[in-house]
């Protein structure tokens, strides 16, 4: 049986609880999964290149066939071919979602006609989710024990009490 490869993409700042059900689940339907977390440099992020991805390793250490990857410059289709990728694993909350990753998956089957998109529902209780709420939350001293790993949570709590 052939090898198959997933690949979940983002800038993960900060992972959250949906990022990694979406990840836990994504890698159950391959032999190998890529969380592959893409530095935009022309964005401001709370956390830095670094601590991004010490967050994630952290939060997927319990998952045998997961690795961290980082995509510093260039298209994820690009690296999806470069790294035989078998398909990309995307989380929808909502019809937004849909149609943004519609557009996504197409535009990069563009680039690498081998690239399929596979679409993960998002679990219900994570469904509300985004970094940028959390990140509002955290700047305001809310709770988001919910909503974070807890490591992810002492991280963001150290940088807004700063």
């Amino acid at each position: 049986m052939k090898k198959t490869i997933g690949l979940f993409a983002g800038s993960f700042d900060p992972i959250t609880n949906g990022h990694v059900d979406l990840i836990e689940r994504g890698s159950r339907l391959f032999n190998e999964f890529i969380v592959l977390i893409a530095i935009n440099y022309s964005k401001k992020h709370v956390f830095n290149e670094e601590e991004r991805i010490a967050l994630v390793k952290e939060s997927v250490a319990h998952l045998d066939n997961v690795r961290v990857d980082v995509l510093r410059d260039g298209l994820t289709a690009t690296y999806a071919k470069e790294n035989g990728v078998t398909a990309m694993v995307r989380g929808i909350r909502n019809t937004t979602d849909f149609d943004y990753e519609f557009t996504i998956a197409s535009a990069n089957r563009t680039q690498n006609k081998e690239l399929d998109t596979v679409i993960l529902y998002s679990a219900d209780e994570y469904r509300y989710l985004s970094s940028s709420i959390i990140k509002e939350i955290a700047h305001y001293k809310g709770d988001i024990s919910t909503m974070v790993p807890p490591h992810v949570e002492i991280a963001m709590k150290e940088k807004y009490n700063q």
